[in-house]
């Protein structure tokens, strides 16, 4: 259960980086100027080549997964800020952290061919998705045809598709070298991004890049870590290795209730006893979730 502990890390750094997200970038980087950056700094990857022996291009058959978890993953980012960005937050993120380990279960079933399901990892997975529902939403209501709702299954079903794409790549290659080829492939896609011309003179308008660079070094940190849990994780066990997205939430909830109580000049958000009750059960939930893992 290593990659157990790999992914509680990874969703601790990844809380981190959206703290950065909730502290200063949301409503002031346009999705595709958000995701142009995302992806430029995934090109330091290249840092890593000179560490990995014998590294060199496989063949075409091997290459195209990579290459299309590259292309996958930049959709998937776009749609995602694309409906933040245009949509309720407390609808989007939920609706996404409850799809999404559904639509990986579907998708492995047939892509891996998977033929036998334990009863084990199906209830860890159903709790895990409501506990990450729960504490995402705050325990408000969300209708099925709702326009945000309708609009997160989109990005939902890419993030789903590349941890498929993600896992596949590490079955035929090395952790390292499938990481470079994914990641060079994401900073080729965003280049493509420069022939708009207004986000070409967005690069150059003054931000508080110190805030910016720490939130994504923490996220390049968490998504280091979750793709070395995906190469670690059973097949039959990645939509539960998604479902563990709850304690993102739950990691953020406790920073975020520190910083308030603590530093509220950085960030100030007042919790009503409903709403922390709510997340506390969650916590529990989620907590209950992992332990079946266990």
């Amino acid at each position: 259960m290593f990659w157990l502990l790999i992914a509680i890390v990874a969703y601790f750094f990844l809380a981190l980086s959206s703290l950065g997200d909730k502290v200063y970038l949301k409503g002031k980087e346009k999705p595709k100027l958000y995701v142009f950056y995302v992806g430029l700094l995934s090109g330091l990857v290249v840092l890593l080549i000179p560490f990995i022996k014998d590294f060199g291009l496989p063949s075409l058959d091997i290459l195209i997964w990579p290459i299309l978890e590259g292309i996958v993953y930049i959709l998937a980012l776009y749609s995602m800020y694309y409906a933040l960005d245009k949509y309720e937050v407390s609808v989007v993120v939920p609706a996404m952290g409850g799809l999404q380990p559904v639509f990986i279960f579907f998708l492995s079933i047939g892509f891996f061919q998977i033929t036998e399901i334990s009863f084990k990892s199906v209830a860890a997975l159903i709790i895990l998705i409501i506990g990450t529902f729960l504490i995402s939403s705050n325990g408000k209501k969300i209708k099925a045809n709702s326009k945000e709702f309708l609009f997160s299954l989109l990005p939902a079903l890419l993030f789903a598709l590349d941890a498929i794409l993600t896992k596949q790549v590490f079955m035929g290659e090395s952790f390292f070298e499938g990481l470079v080829y994914m990641r060079i492939t994401s900073f080729l896609v965003v280049l493509f991004f420069l022939f708009d011309k207004q986000l070409r003179k967005s690069l150059f308008k003054k931000r508080k890049r110190g805030v910016f660079l720490g939130a994504q070094a923490a996220g390049g940190v968490g998504i280091l870590l979750q793709s070395y849990a995906i190469s670690l994780v059973p097949v039959l066990s990645l939509a539960t290795l998604n479902a563990l997205k709850g304690v993102q939430y739950a990691f953020l909830l406790i920073i975020t209730l520190f910083i308030s109580s603590f530093h509220s000049k950085i960030l100030h958000e007042k919790f009503d006893k409903k709403t922390l009750r709510i997340k506390i059960i969650s916590v529990a939930i989620i907590a209950l979730g992992i332990a079946l893992l266990m």
